[in-house]
């Protein structure tokens, strides 16, 4: 009997050694919401999170800037069409060529956001530390983003058929018709952006 308790003891604990969670590469990388909900038919596989006017959403465009009077800045290296991140392990940037770059921070609303550029100054209430991001060693696990184990809404901006409405991301709230999602990362290229309008 014992040999048999030892022979299943082992492979639990292999187990439980394979899918323990390790801290992601740095960067660069994208981000995607994704639901997959029990009461109701709205789910996300991977939608993209963009930048756009200093917070971020899915179903609208990345809004990004590359000024054309700089010398010797070539701006179609910089085509500002997806959202771009970098760190995640405490704290969490978009990944732009702009001298000082942009940091992501969850502002005191709730609201995933990210300063302007130039500007490391965050607002009153603002939280840019505790982000997490982690893969499983086996069974290719998706990349998760965190912050401090609080969750993840996507409330909507706009009408239409849930799916396709514009909904902004948020953490550790939500509120009447927001969805609660979970965050995936991907490896990517970067930066894509000169700057995040």
């Amino acid at each position: 009997m014992r040999a048999f308790a030892t022979s299943f003891v082992f492979p639990v604990v292999a187990l439980a050694a394979a899918i323990a969670k390790r801290d992601a590469p740095e960067g660069p990388w994208t981000a995607g919401v994704w639901r997959m909900p029990t009461t109701d038919d709205i789910f996300f596989t991977g939608v993209a999170i963009n930048a756009s006017g200093g917070k971020f959403f899915i179903n609208k465009d990345t809004s990004a800037y590359c000024p054309d009077d700089v010398e010797n800045l070539d701006c179609s290296a910089y085509p500002g069409s997806k959202t771009v991140f970098t760190g995640g392990n405490d704290t969490l940037f978009l990944d732009v060529a702009v001298p000082g770059g942009q940091q992501v921070y969850i502002a005191a609303d709730g609201s995933l956001s990210y300063t302007v550029p130039h500007s490391g100054a965050l607002p009153e209430g603002a939280v840019a530390t505790g982000w997490s991001r982690e893969q499983s060693q086996a069974f290719g696990a998706p990349t998760i983003l965190a912050n401090s184990d609080q969750s993840w809404t996507i409330c909507p901006v706009s009408e239409g058929e849930p799916r396709e409405r514009t909904y902004q991301v948020f953490v550790g709230v939500g509120g009447e018709g927001c969805l609660n999602t979970g965050v995936r990362t991907y490896t990517s290229s970067g930066p894509d952006a000169w700057e995040y309008a």
